[in-house]
């Protein structure tokens, strides 16, 4: 295409074809008949040919206009669709979103990516678990857009909102504890314990609970998940404490026998919303942590109003 032609000289062009006269042509584009005139000869000289001949019934198409048309016609159809995505663009609608996320939040997070693709149908994704340890490291360099984590260390790279919650203490069926209206480090003494692995920080937490109140902890297995520690007091096997985020997707099966309680002293869980400091972040993914933000906040303030869920910020 001549270099000199421009958009509106193609929509002008084609109006007058769809009126089949300048003059009605003019009068739909909101502009007067010279300017039209103006712009068809204009259009005439780009091209090298004639487009349109007078005659007694108005304006007729040359044989070169015709076929010249259909190229117009796919050019301001293609012109439309890259402003449009340019907009989608803008507005953060459409593109891929890169997103790891920590095991312990692997059944909640597609729920909460989902609600969001949902209502912006041109958006794809990549959602990988991983440690939170690998998660920080991509986002922090760029491999991913955003990272749910589990208690992320102060690092200049990332930028951190982070959400604390209350652990709960989880009962097997039938145990002696379940008319507690709280479970207290005292009760757990000589129970069998389930935890996470010394180097998780609710175990750290609870162990520290337990040197400063002369209690000896009676652990009898280990595990890296939450809902695997669920699944294993709904078996019978012992006592843990639990996240709220994975006591609520527990809840959800009707075959879930796990009694819980609050737990006292205080231990915390702490997750957050990581993004890279010194990476760009796309106009989609800005709108998507703002949504995602919302779905935590939310959360957040359910599992305050349940009375047995203390959460701050």
């Amino acid at each position: 295409m001549n270099p000199k032609v421009n958009a509106k000289q193609l929509h002008i062009f084609q109006e007058v074809i769809r009126s089949g006269s300048i003059s009605k042509a003019a009068r739909r584009l909101g502009l007067t008949q010279p300017a039209v005139s103006t712009a068809i000869a204009n259009l005439e000289s780009d091209m090298g040919f004639m487009l349109f001949r007078r005659n007694h019934y108005g304006t007729e198409m040359t044989a070169e206009a015709k076929s010249f048309s259909e190229g117009v016609e796919r050019a301001l159809k293609a012109l439309n669709n890259l402003e449009e995505l340019a907009s989608d663009l803008k507005h953060g609608r459409t593109g891929k979103l890169q997103i790891g996320c920590m095991p312990g939040m692997a059944t909640l997070a597609p729920a909460m990516v989902a609600t969001f693709m949902g209502h912006n149908p041109g958006v794809k994704l990549s959602l990988q678990t991983f440690p939170s340890g690998k998660v920080e490291e991509w986002v922090a360099g760029g491999h991913f857009d955003l990272g749910i984590v589990e208690k992320p260390q102060a690092k200049n790279e990332l930028e951190i909102w982070p959400y604390r919650f209350r652990m709960l203490c989880a009962l097997p069926a039938g145990s002696p504890l379940a008319d507690r209206r709280e479970i207290t480090i005292d009760d757990l003494e000589g129970l069998p314990l389930i935890t996470l692995g010394d180097g998780h920080q609710s175990t750290m937490q609870l162990r520290s609970l337990a040197h400063r109140h002369n209690l000896a902890l009676n652990v009898v297995a280990e595990t890296q998940l939450f809902p695997s520690a669920m699944g294993l007091v709904d078996a019978g096997v012992g006592y843990t404490l639990i996240d709220p985020i994975t006591a609520m997707e527990y809840g959800k099966r009707h075959d879930c026998s796990v009694v819980l309680r609050p737990f006292a002293p205080q231990v915390e869980f702490e997750v957050a919303i990581i993004l890279p400091r010194f990476h760009l972040t796309s106009r989609l993914c800005q709108r998507f942590h703002v949504a995602l933000k919302a779905e935590f906040d939310a959360m957040a303030a359910r599992f305050a109003s349940a009375g047995q869920y203390a959460v701050r910020g």
